[in-house]
């Protein structure tokens, strides 16, 4: 009877173990609780038929500052800060980041914005010198990525020359590797965890 006895509480402190373990809860890791990452929305198309334009999904979190950043390289070693703008911490589930681009020579004009979930912010110049310029081009991060110490999310050159260097936003993994021949400029608008150029106060 004894043994039966001490079987039967055996048997029974081992379902009850299993029980325990199965109650258990499991922890459900939320998207917001990951990393900030950032995504091309390969959905949109720009508002305007003149505009270069790319939409990036956020989702995650960030505990650090990040650093929006438009920069114009010259072929003089010269840059000119256009803006610096400071995405504060927290957490971000669908917000989108915006960037725009135009650039009409035969107007002299150019024209840059940026946009976090419906604050928009627009740089643009007007020049004659603009009208010399021959050939241009713009590229936008197509991948998802988390933010680095520097990462370039739209990468821009012209020239008044007739022939340009061939340059890709992928080979660009921090300032130094713009390389600019006589009659080239640069822009880039980057993202980074650290600061570009003078900074501002501003924060989207």
């Amino acid at each position: 009877m004894l043994k039966q006895m001490l079987v039967c509480s055996l048997s029974a402190l081992l379902l009850a173990g299993c029980s325990s373990e199965e109650t258990v809860p499991k922890k459900v890791v939320k998207p917001m609780d990951l990393p900030l990452t950032l995504t091309l929305d390969t959905t949109k198309t720009p508002s305007d038929s003149d505009k270069n334009e790319a939409v990036y999904i956020m989702t995650g979190k960030t505990d650090n500052l990040l650093y929006l950043t438009g920069i114009e390289y010259f072929a003089s070693g010269e840059q000119k800060n256009w803006f610096t703008e400071t995405i504060k911490p927290g957490h971000y589930d669908g917000e989108k980041l915006t960037l725009g681009q135009v650039f009409d020579t035969t107007k002299g004009y150019r024209s840059y914005m940026f946009d976090l979930d419906g604050l928009m912010q627009e740089k643009s110049e007007e020049s004659d010198d603009l009208k010399k310029v021959m050939m241009s081009g713009v590229e936008f991060r197509d991948t998802s990525f988390r933010p680095s110490e520097y990462e370039v999310l739209m990468f821009e050159k012209s020239t008044v020359q007739e022939s340009m260097g061939t340059d890709s936003i992928d080979a660009i993994h921090s300032p130094e590797d713009i390389q600019l021949k006589k009659g080239e400029r640069a822009f880039t608008i980057s993202l980074s965890t650290t600061p570009v150029g003078s900074s501002s106060d501003d924060t989207l």
